[in-house]
């Protein structure tokens, strides 16, 4: 039987998430990421490439992975956030991921995380990452405190699909961190379920774009999107040592 009878026969059953992979110019690392997914359970995925007009032979790639049920798209978008809505639009599962080019799924993983996932609420289900540039496991069970720091990678969630129902997709303002607000909302969402899973969900390649640019539109909305969804009021500033 071939990869494509295989998906065939697979497609008679909803897949439980649709991994969604964000590439621009990403060949020599792309491969990485689908082999990752294509060795996990076939009735429990599905995937979409979202390219944005590589120039550099990732359309050669996804060519080589069709007839595996890889779906793609080549066209120019706005970025890595408007790549991943254009994702959304087209799941026809449950849940959704988000895989970055490069980064990899941990074996079994998806079996473990569609285990615990809720079915009748709306769920968050998340782990850890390890980032590879830094050689560091992140980062445990979240708390609202944590959220005035840090996010948890969108590597390490899947996202119940309702939730982007309610939300909207990512808000393309932010150029590096619309999933650091669109996890605040989901955190301060009543309805929404999280469910903490203690494993290395991906590993994370890190040192890209996003670790060099700050994003000064997110960091100015910060302090309300705490304020208006989790309830935290911003910290009074230290004072200094003179008690002024």
């Amino acid at each position: 039987m071939s990869w494509l009878d295989i998906f065939k026969d697979r497609r008679k059953a909803r897949p439980w998430v649709t991994v969604v992979i964000p590439v621009f110019n990403g060949a020599e690392k792309l491969e990485r990421s689908i082999q990752s997914v294509l060795k996990e359970p076939f009735d429990l995925w599905e995937l979409w490439v979202i390219d944005g007009g590589s120039t550099d032979g990732t359309q050669d790639v996804l060519g080589k992975y069709e007839d595996a049920g890889v779906e793609w798209i080549s066209e120019k978008d706005e970025g890595v956030y408007d790549a991943m809505n254009k994702g959304i639009t087209r799941s026809a599962a449950p849940y959704l991921y988000f895989l970055g080019a490069g980064d990899t799924l941990r074996s079994g993983i998806l079996a473990k995380a569609a285990a615990v996932a809720p079915r009748s609420a709306p769920g968050f289900v998340y782990g850890n990452v390890l980032m590879l540039d830094k050689n560091v496991v992140w980062d445990g069970e979240w708390t609202a405190e944590k959220f005035r720091v840090r996010t948890p990678c969108h590597q390490a969630i899947f996202y119940d699909r309702r939730i982007f129902d309610w939300h909207g997709g990512y808000d393309q303002r932010f150029k590096t961190l619309a999933d650091y607000a669109m996890n605040i909302r989901c955190f301060g969402d009543k309805r929404v379920r999280k469910v903490y899973v203690d494993e290395i969900i991906a590993d994370y390649e890190g040192a890209g774009y996003s670790a060099s640019y700050r994003d000064e539109a997110f960091y100015e909305a910060r302090p309300e999107l705490l304020r208006k969804h989790l309830g935290l009021e911003a910290k009074a500033k230290k004072r200094k040592a003179e008690g002024i």
